[in-house]
């Protein structure tokens, strides 16, 4: 364990946290962890939150006075600094940190954002599901999907952040039962990475969980989800008005 001066202020429910819960954990460091909770308290809304970062969101880190969000540069920033050696988690070569780039450029402007516009709607302003995002999450899962064909990792040969920014991602799916077993490569890179880190369940579990039992009180999961992914609004009388 390598002792830092890094405060971590996180959410488990959120993809993005935990994705570098994982780089953290990979890393070796040792960081003074500090949860809020934004479903119940809104705790990102809080004076010194806001004051430390405008935007509320986390991942966000305080690195003795330095401060950073948005969870790939903090990545990036966690391995340039504290990576031993030639740290093969963001390359050096300029190729490979390329590849590495695109494919967390990958995440953030195709994987996530499909996830997020078909399932925001849903979970946070009472909107149904829409074919045409459901399709566009169908198809951003085909392209990792064939990507992940051609090498065992997100980005090459060995293990990199992108493997971490895509993981979270990918298994925030099991929030809300939307199968991905169909995507073989996909299905077996999770399954490969799920067995291969140590660190993965006591990093992810909780925060699953928690996103599930949130998102239990918003919508509904139909019996075709797992195969269709399809989810329903809950009627107004089982709903939870925050």
């Amino acid at each position: 364990m390598v002792y830092s001066d890094i405060e971590f202020i996180y959410m488990p429910g959120s993809p993005s946290c935990r994705s570098v819960m994982m780089c953290i954990k990979a890393l070796g460091l040792d960081v003074d962890m500090r949860k809020i909770d934004m479903y119940q308290k809104a705790e990102h809304k809080h004076p010194w939150f806001v004051q430390m970062n405008p935007q509320h969101t986390v991942p966000t880190i305080n690195d003795a006075g330095f401060i950073l969000w948005e969870s790939r540069a903090i990545l990036m920033y966690l391995v340039d600094k504290y990576g031993k050696g030639d740290c093969k988690l963001y390359p050096k070569d300029h190729e490979q940190r390329a590849i590495v780039n695109r494919m967390l450029c990958f995440d953030m402007g195709t994987l996530y954002k499909s996830f997020l516009e078909y399932f925001q709607p849903q979970l946070c302003s009472g909107g149904v599901s829409d074919p045409q995002k459901a399709n566009a999450l169908k198809q951003s899962l085909d392209y990792l999907d064939s990507y992940l064909e051609k090498t065992p990792y997100a980005a090459g040969d060995t293990l990199t952040i992108a493997d971490f920014a895509l993981l979270a991602t990918v298994t925030q799916l099991e929030g809300v039962d939307y199968s991905y077993k169909a995507y073989s490569n996909l299905y077996k890179w999770v399954e490969k990475l799920k067995n291969e880190l140590p660190y993965y369940h006591q990093c992810s579990d909780e925060g699953i969980q928690m996103f599930r039992e949130w998102a239990k009180t918003k919508i509904r999961i139909d019996e075709n989800t797992e195969k269709h992914g399809r989810m329903s609004r809950k009627s107004s009388s089982t709903s939870i008005t925050n």
